[in-house]
């Protein structure tokens, strides 16, 4: 949320009305039906927002009715940074967290069903034995079919199976695997290890963490999503208030 929201003529983007709700509030609805799996969510954004749009006490409104076991909390970060790894690693630096945690943006709704089953799924590997194949993954990306879509706005992920081969960022890297779109989604099985390896390359995006795993031969696994809505830029809310989710 620590964005300046510049495509929205720098107004407060996670505020912002995608019909009778917030940007932020349609971002975490599907989160809701797995609450039982979430310990805290954490919203993350400038101390300037803070003072201007009075986000603490609003985000707590908006939950309010969050079972009791969510704990919501904020990070207000001083200065501006220069992009969503950053942010994160600044984020997570504060709060000393470590552990399992999905790390998302406030400008879009997907399915999240396959996040969690892969979360799941690597959870029955790890009870009584040591990681196995591919339920065995330093990362999780969610990633959609860029059919009809523009390169330039996305990082792209070279994918074979539920596998990520490759990745870069507004462009398609070279090799094999069918090119897909990340949706700013991740997952990652220890928080504190991916922030620490964003801080020590000084990366702006996750793709440019993601691509330095892969060079080392962590696996980082695709979750293939199918339906979502995108209003990150006013040409994607105009579609997104039609009320139709994009299907693929």
């Amino acid at each position: 949320m620590a964005g300046q929201g510049a495509r929205f003529g720098h107004r407060f983007k996670p505020f912002l009305m995608l019909d009778d709700t917030t940007f932020i509030e349609a971002a975490v609805q599907p989160f809701r039906r797995f609450a039982s799996q979430i310990s805290r969510l954490v919203f993350v954004y400038l101390e300037e927002q803070e003072r201007a749009f009075e986000v603490s006490s609003r985000l707590a409104a908006m939950f309010a009715g969050l079972p009791a076991g969510v704990k919501i909390e904020t990070v207000r970060l001083d200065t501006p940074t220069r992009g969503p790894a950053e942010t994160i690693a600044r984020a997570v630096a504060r709060l000393g967290a470590r552990g399992p945690a999905m790390i998302c943006d406030c400008d879009h709704s997907l399915e999240v069903e396959p996040l969690f089953a892969a979360f799941g799924s690597r959870r029955s590997e790890t009870a009584g034995s040591a990681l196995r194949g591919i339920d065995r993954f330093d990362a999780l990306l969610p990633v959609w079919s860029l059919e009809g879509e523009n390169v330039a706005a996305w990082s792209v992920a070279r994918v074979d199976s539920d596998r990520v081969l490759a990745i870069a960022e507004k462009r398609v890297p070279p090799g094999a695997g069918e090119a897909m779109g990340v949706i700013g989604c991740y997952g990652f099985p220890d928080i504190a290890t991916v922030a620490a390896r964003a801080e020590a390359l000084r990366a702006t995006n996750f793709s440019d963490a993601i691509a330095a795993m892969l060079a080392e031969g962590r696996v980082v696994r695709a979750a293939r999503i199918e339906r979502a809505q995108f209003f990150g830029d006013p040409a994607r809310l105009e579609t997104a208030r039609t009320g139709a989710r994009t299907e693929r």
